[in-house]
């Protein structure tokens, strides 16, 4: 039975095929964000619709697809990337657990790009979360100020202002937080270790990375 998440891959770097199912697993839309279609097509993942200018993807790919009844979508528009032109096309559908695949890597400007439209959208969904082969991320903003992270002692977690993030408070991370600030290019939280379990972590205003490592 599906479940109330959708799958978005983007391009960037892929990660395995056993993660990429897992985190696919009766998602209830698949969505792929041009060329990320042929992650999609090695995977052995179903396609529900293909969005983007489709300047990037194989021929042979979007004719594939076109055949198993997969919605092709075409979004000419310079003043968004195909992964915010998939989200945009997303929302008016589902607003429920994104899961995200492919959004880092390759390009450390895509990257950044990306990490930006992710927050632009991070209020929009129930969840938004990019899924890399060690680690996930997501963003806690001011309407979405918190979260629980089940997880062993010794997880990495990683805390990223996107620009201020103040208030921030931790419990169960070794270097404790108690209301203080994180700032891009100024001071931030990389590599704390969980000491015990949930990790808890909220801020009362800006935006900030959660980023769990799963494995070095």
């Amino acid at each position: 039975m599906a479940t109330n998440t959708a799958v978005l891959i983007v391009a960037g770097e892929a990660p395995g095929l056993e993660r990429a199912r897992e985190v696919a697993l009766d998602a209830k839309l698949v969505v792929a964000a041009d060329r990320g279609a042929e992650y999609a097509l090695a995977w052995g993942l179903r396609c529900d619709a293909i969005v983007g200018d489709l300047d990037s993807i194989a021929k042979e790919t979007l004719e594939y697809f076109d055949a198993m009844g997969t919605e092709i979508v075409r979004m000419i528009d310079q003043d968004r990337n195909d992964f915010e032109k998939s989200l945009a096309w997303l929302l008016l559908r589902f607003t429920g657990e994104v899961r995200i695949l492919g959004m880092t890597g390759r390009r450390t400007d895509h990257t950044l790009a990306n990490f930006s439209v992710m927050l632009r959208y991070a209020d929009e969904f129930e969840r938004l979360v990019a899924f890399e082969e060690t680690a996930e991320h997501w963003f806690l903003t001011e309407a979405r100020s918190d979260c629980e992270i089940e997880c062993p002692t010794k997880t990495t977690i990683s805390l990223t202002p996107f620009g201020i993030a103040e208030g921030i408070t931790t419990e169960n991370l070794r270097y404790l937080l108690d209301r203080n600030t994180l700032e891009f290019g100024i001071r931030e939280g990389l590599s704390n270790v969980s000491i015990g379990n949930p990790v808890r972590i909220s801020i009362e205003r800006g935006a900030l990375l959660v980023s769990r490592i799963l494995r070095p």
